[in-house]
């Protein structure tokens, strides 16, 4: 059990959120992706230096161009990030869900937050500052190879998404992330949400769903797709 005591700071994104000195245990840090693998003393050594963070629905964490308070870790919630053009248009990055962590670059260049950080329902997180995060690194070897393989990944990531956006339909990309969402058979995402991650306006994808819909590869629910037919939708993709 994690034992915290509440302090309420003022965080560079403008908003507040409760920060929480907490004793966070091993086997909590354990449900953490980039940490699953290391070993106790490293694992140890962290618990002592994160801080626990908790977020309202649509609450800021992040904004884009300040900068970074440090490394995020998500242990409950879902975090939406983006992108925002001049004209208010807003590209969906990614989502971040528990076990996963986001803004390991900025830590590293020297430079602010390549993108915004919006709860997307209640989170729970923890945080570790750039001064503690080198001083791991330096001390714990395991836990630099670990950070490197984790921004490969989420640098393939970020291709795939060019990819997505340079070379497929929009009716290709939102099957793509359909399958994405919904590997339990229902995707709990509002069709705006999906405009968003797709690139595009909320009435073009409204009207490629229905058509997916008609199709009978899903069923659209209030706030929520359902999928019928993931082969289906796995040959749109590769339409």
């Amino acid at each position: 059990m994690s034992v915290h005591v509440s302090v309420s700071i003022r965080e560079p994104a403008g908003t507040y959120a409760a920060i929480q000195y907490a004793m966070i245990t091993t086997d909590e840090l354990r449900t953490i992706q980039l940490l699953a693998s290391l070993d106790e003393p490293t694992l140890s050594d962290t618990a002592r230096r994160v801080r626990l963070l908790e977020f309202r629905p649509g609450q800021q964490i992040l904004l884009e161009g300040n900068l970074p308070p440090g490394l995020f870790f998500v242990l409950r919630g879902r975090v939406r990030l983006s992108r925002t053009a001049p004209d208010g248009r807003e590209q969906v990055l990614a989502m971040v869900g528990a076990g996963e962590h986001f803004d390991p670059v900025p830590l590293f260049d020297g430079g602010t937050n390549p993108a915004s950080a919006r709860a997307m329902s209640p989170v729970t997180c923890l945080l570790l500052t750039r001064d503690d995060l080198f001083a791991l690194l330096r001390r714990h070897p395991d836990l630099a190879l670990a950070t490197l393989g984790a921004m490969a990944g989420q640098l393939r990531e970020l291709v795939a998404l060019v990819e997505d956006l340079a070379f497929r339909s929009v009716r290709a990309r939102l099957a793509r992330h359909l399958l994405t969402e919904a590997a339990s058979g229902a995707a709990e995402i509002t069709q705006q949400e999906l405009a968003e991650r797709a690139g595009t306006v909320r009435e073009i994808a409204g009207r490629a769903l229905r058509r997916l819909a008609e199709e009978g590869l899903v069923r659209l629910e209030r706030g929520r797709v359902i999928v019928l037919d993931p082969a289906g939708l796995r040959d749109v993709v590769a339409e």
